[in-house]
């Protein structure tokens, strides 16, 4: 794979109608549930391993592959588990180190963050990571300070930017389409916004998670279908604990009922949903849908808004 192709410098693009087929990227965020949802401190238990190889079975059932965002914390318990993710050919980039808001913490603390999760994966792979989604989808407008940083850590692509503003994360306004970003401090590299859905004005959000615990398979068809017939690849992402019961207890104390019904609702339907989706679209890893995407346009981020700085057609 070549992320060269993807990152070069912003030209004219073609016509949508000269464009490669369409590659939607399907991504996983492996974590733990208790660590990731209740308290970053807590430590991870062992479920994630037998989760995460639910979702690799039903990605060979389909013969796909896809892009597993990897926490350092997974990856120090498990190195195992990510060598069996690179061996069956799926992408594996970074999630982060501790699952930690980005916007929680300073430049300084995000980029050891990144370094070290970097660094780990690297090291059990034995290849580069070129590839970020924070955790949370937690680079908001208060912390666009932390593309720099990825810039500067050595990470080609991101995919951290909710393109809907949501309670804890997202940016109104933002590009919901693969593009490039320019910092204000001139760095550029590609982001990878997780897919949403127009109705009528609004924008909804329906790329993965939650979203599609709740909605119902038709509207995640129409939002990947909506997508496509725009011109743009749609990425979608899951987490492996959806694979499962939620947790009925976190470190020896119970979680609550209305915690439970939040996080489990929809569960039982997630993989079905998937199957679906992946059976009647074409899926691929981030670096698949790069690839072929051809010139992305070009955008640029500031405190008060997004603005488009190199011509397309988008």
């Amino acid at each position: 794979m070549t992320y060269l192709a993807a990152c070069r410098s912003p030209e004219e693009p073609p016509d949508s109608t000269e464009r490669p087929s369409l590659v939607n990227a399907v991504t996983v965020d492996v974590e733990d549930w208790l660590q990731s949802v209740m308290d970053p401190d807590l430590p991870l238990t062992d479920r994630f391993r037998a989760d995460t190889h639910r979702v690799l079975e039903a990605f060979a059932r389909h013969n796909i592959k896809g892009t597993f965002f990897v926490l350092g914390l997974a990856a120090e318990k498990a190195p195992d588990l990510v060598r069996a993710i690179d061996a069956a050919g799926h992408e594996v980039q970074s999630h982060g180190y501790g699952h930690r808001w980005v916007h929680t913490q300073s430049p300084e603390e995000f980029r050891r963050d990144v370094d070290r999760s970097k660094k780990l994966l690297e090291d059990i792979i034995g290849r580069p990571v070129v590839g970020y989604r924070a955790p949370a989808f937690t680079i908001i407008r208060d912390s666009l300070w932390a593309l720099d940083v990825l810039v500067e850590t050595g990470i080609a692509y991101d995919s951290s930017v909710f393109p809907v503003r949501v309670r804890w994360y997202g940016i109104k306004g933002a590009p919901w389409f693969p593009h490039r970003l320019r910092t204000s401090s001139g760095n550029e590299l590609v982001e990878v916004p997780v897919a949403s859905y127009r109705l009528f004005r609004r924008r909804l959000p329906l790329g993965g998670g939650g979203y599609f615990r709740l909605a119902p398979s038709r509207m995640i068809h129409a939002a990947i279908r909506q997508t496509n017939r725009a011109g743009h690849a749609a990425a979608i992402y899951m987490h492996p604990h959806e694979y499962a019961p939620v947790h009925r207890s976190a470190a020896g104390r119970s979680i609550s009922w209305r915690t439970r019904m939040h996080q489990g609702v929809g569960r039982k339907c997630f993989p079905r949903k998937v199957d679906s989706l992946l059976s009647h679209f074409a899926f691929g890893t981030v670096g698949d849908l790069l690839n072929a995407a051809g010139t992305l346009p070009t955008y640029q981020h500031s405190q008060t808004g997004c603005h488009l700085v190199s011509a397309s057609i988008c």
